[in-house]
């Protein structure tokens, strides 16, 4: 029982270990928009890209050497993005 217990927490600790920077953004995106229902999800994900483009743009404007940091970060906009895609194409579909 003990031997079950422990081996479960070191599997946790492994698998959170093991876990890149950029899925952990994506499993708290994943778990932020989850909160919301389905069918405002997509509104949230526009509200958060817009959000982040005008704080890159006031950073920019400031400071050109942050586009770098811009193309850094890209794809951890990129589930943001495919939600609101996603989201969109299930608004029109109507699944």
């Amino acid at each position: 029982m003990n031997n079950t217990i422990t081996n479960a927490i070191v599997d946790k600790v492994t698998e959170e270990a093991t876990t890149g920077f950029f899925e952990r953004i994506f499993n708290i995106y994943n778990q932020f928009i989850g909160i919301f229902p389905e069918k405002y999800q997509w509104v949230v994900s526009i509200i958060i890209i817009l959000a982040l483009a005008a704080f890159l743009w006031n950073l920019i404007k400031k400071n050109w050497m942050w586009l770098v940091l811009i193309v850094v970060l890209f794809p951890g906009i990129v589930p943001v993005l495919q939600n609101v895609f996603n989201s969109l194409a299930k608004l029109m579909i109507g699944k």
